[in-house]
């Protein structure tokens, strides 16, 4: 089995800057006119999703869990807000490229399985991201760097299929 351990240094920090950006926000909530109080409750909503994220990251990290698992069954990422368990039969391939610069995706063979069944926040969501969350691996929150990573997983994705 391998194991992948977080980066709380980069999780923390990821934190501290969350915090900033909300006050920042707060800030202008309050002192601007109506059209910057919108933009900033958008904003203020977002980060604190982010904020979420990076606070459940920082749990599992504090409990000694790794951000990422991988064994001859399958594949769990720890890195975002719901671990997921994806068996290397499930899975097509490792996607990386501009879209989304610190993540990897896993392609699985069937995409509708993962979609949100929700028709309204599949929508919103579809809005930031074509492809599902559940189904990236947020490779800034752990301690192998992304370039390695992709080639360790597509060398096991080989091994177990």
């Amino acid at each position: 089995m391998t194991k992948i351990k977080f980066r709380k240094s980069n999780i923390i920090i990821s934190i501290i800057l969350c915090l900033l950006g909300i006050s920042f926000f707060v800030y202008l909530l309050m002192n601007e006119d109506f059209i910057i109080q919108l933009i900033s409750v958008l904003w203020i909503s977002i980060i604190l999703y982010i904020l979420y994220i990076r606070y459940r990251q920082l749990t599992r990290a504090n409990s000694g869990t790794s951000g990422l698992e991988m064994n001859d069954k399958g594949i769990l990422n720890s890195t975002l807000s719901s671990p997921l368990f994806l068996s290397w039969k499930e899975i097509e391939s490792f996607e990386s490229g501009f879209y989304r610069s610190n993540h990897i995706f896993i392609k699985p063979k069937n995409l509708e399985k993962y979609k949100d069944k929700n028709k309204l926040l599949h929508f919103i969501k579809s809005i930031f991201s074509p492809k599902p969350d559940i189904l990236m691996i947020d490779t800034d929150v752990l301690e192998t760097g992304k370039k390695k990573l992709l080639v360790l997983l597509n060398n096991k994705l080989r091994e177990n299929r």
